[in-house]
């Protein structure tokens, strides 16, 4: 009798067994399903978060896009300006290069005439270098004339030029003239007279004392005006006419000129 109880009771623990099985097995289901709905969670939050970082990463690149246009024009700008002042600047250089070649030419065609320049002063007479304008212009020619080296190429090219100038200006203007003067004081006979006079420009000059008792005629060299004493009579008359008529003291009329002691 005894093992007649056992067989019911195995049969009862064989379903018992199973059941046990059965809700560790769900649970079991449960937890992958729980764990696999968490990662499809977490790939849905990567999906999603991916979808944003795209669109940002989208929108970045095309305004990185937008940017590199705009760089490039500027780019491209700023290089046509360059090559704009680098073309101003070689104009610049050039422009400067062409006025230092003029200003050395100048300098050198400067240093040759003041020698000119220099020999003509001896031919203006005292009473034209008397002349404040004229007599400021030879003192500063003769002052940068005097210069050396450094000093002289310091002086400025427009005060040199303009001395120079201003002399063969008043040259020219007396050379094209007769000039009369009242009041020359010379040695003439061995006496000192005062004498009234007139110039043919650069030509020759004559003078006589008012009594028309003496006359020299005046002749420019390199040394200044050379006085050349009158001793024919006849020819200090016709000085003195002359010298009236220029003075305007005397009748218009015409009157020779003692050429032959223009020698």
């Amino acid at each position: 009798m005894k093992f007649a109880y056992l067989a019911p009771l195995a049969l009862l623990f064989l379903p018992l067994q199973a059941q046990e099985s059965q809700v560790e097995a769900n649970k079991k289901l449960r937890a992958t399903v729980q764990k696999w709905t968490e990662v499809m969670k977490e790939i849905q939050e990567s999906k999603r978060s991916w979808r944003d970082e795209k669109q940002i990463l989208e929108d970045s690149r095309e305004a990185l896009k937008g940017e590199k246009v705009q760089l490039d024009q500027e780019i491209e700008a700023a290089e046509k300006r360059k090559e704009a002042l680098d073309s101003k600047s070689r104009d610049k250089v050039e422009q400067k290069e062409t006025y230092d070649k003029a200003r050395e030419a100048l300098r050198n065609g400067l240093d040759s005439l003041e020698g000119k320049v220099s020999a003509v002063i001896p031919l203006l007479p005292e009473e034209l270098t008397e002349e404040d304008k004229l007599d400021k212009a030879i003192s500063d020619h003769r002052s940068y004339v005097a210069k050396q080296g450094k000093e002289k190429e310091a002086i400025p090219l427009n005060s040199r030029l303009g001395a120079m100038v201003t002399i063969l200006v008043e040259a020219e203007k007396f050379n094209q003239i007769v000039t009369t003067f009242d009041s020359r004081s010379a040695k003439v006979g061995g006496q000192d007279v005062i004498l009234e006079g007139l110039y043919f420009g650069l030509a020759m000059g004559f003078a006589a004392d008012k009594a028309g008792n003496s006359a020299i005629q005046l002749t420019p060299g390199s040394e200044g005006w050379q006085e050349t004493e009158i001793s024919d009579p006849e020819v200090i008359r016709q000085v003195r006419e002359l010298i009236d008529i220029g003075l305007g003291t005397g009748e218009v009329r015409l009157v020779p000129l003692p050429l032959e002691i223009a020698k």
